[in-house]
């Protein structure tokens, strides 16, 4: 190989690794600057580690989220990814008493269960062997 040829392929990498890097700051900045616009008060967004809450105060760098559970936390503004919906389905409260309820019941039945493996564990019968035997 020439020494021109050998020229020619260091340019070309500089070449593609300065255009690599150039593109990839102006996705960065586009990101950051989507993400300032989105940290308004009042509004719903995402952090980079998944917590979803409502703003409520911005100071400086330091954003208060509210959670939907009515709990408020300090994120840093760099913490914030953007503005998201908060992924939960609205339902009334007799419906979340109904699942609470199904799942006591269902909770209490397992216990029964499990209760009553371990006493014929312990006393060496097993009631499932018999019933496979008939």
């Amino acid at each position: 190989m020439g020494p021109i040829i050998l020229l020619i392929i260091v340019v070309v990498m500089f070449g593609m690794a300065w255009f690599m890097n150039n593109s990839a700051k102006k996705e960065q900045k586009r990101r950051i600057d989507e993400r300032d616009k989105a940290i308004k008060v009042g509004v719903n967004v995402v952090t980079g580690s998944g917590f979803y809450g409502k703003i409520v105060a911005v100071d400086g760098d330091a954003v208060t989220l509210e959670s939907p559970a009515g709990d408020e936390t300090v994120w840093m503004r760099a913490a914030i990814q953007g503005a998201a919906e908060i992924p939960l389905s609205p339902i009334t409260e007799e419906e979340a008493a109904a699942e609470d309820a199904a799942e006591a019941a269902n909770a209490a039945t397992n216990t029964d269960e499990t209760l009553s493996e371990q006493d014929a564990a312990r006393d060496g019968t097993d009631d499932s062997a018999d019933t496979e035997q008939k």
